[in-house]
């Protein structure tokens, strides 16, 4: 497996991947690939992104999208988006990229990852070491 930051040429490929993936159980979600594009442009124009994409050779086996933000006390990354192709999930794909993703924000001094997920996904996180976040919780409002 390699990794390697997301390059400006990698978006259409991303783009199929990404709707793929979350189209797909368990999410059942409804993006287009207008959506898509649209969602992770914005994502990946922002000067604060950093993300990479594991391969096998020419192919994109996944992607990791995350925001590195400052604080009182360091810099801290919140993962946006995180996703591996549909036919290759289960194979260890998504624990490694996400252990490369780490060992490059330890090394660009990042003091701690977070990110908003489904219970559904709970399980695959905790596997790789992450944990519910005491005295913090999602709120939301529908407009």
């Amino acid at each position: 497996m390699e990794y390697r930051e997301i390059a400006a040429g990698d978006i259409s490929k991303l783009v199929k991947i990404f709707a793929e993936t979350f189209n797909s159980e368990p999410w059942f979600e409804k993006w287009t690939e207008k959506t898509a594009e649209k969602r992770l442009s914005h994502c990946l124009n922002n000067e604060s992104c950093v993300g990479i994409v594991s391969a096998e050779g020419e192919e994109i086996t996944g992607m990791l999208i995350g925001e590195e933000e400052q604080y009182y006390d360091g810099v801290v990354c919140v993962i946006k988006e995180f996703c591996v192709k549909n036919a290759l999930r289960g194979r260890g794909i998504g624990s490694s990229l996400i252990n490369e993703f780490e060992k490059r924000e330890i090394a660009r001094g990042v003091r701690s990852i977070t990110f908003y997920t489904t219970e559904e996904d709970e399980g695959f996180y905790a596997k790789n070491g992450y944990s519910k976040s005491d005295g913090m919780i999602f709120m939301g409002k529908e407009l």
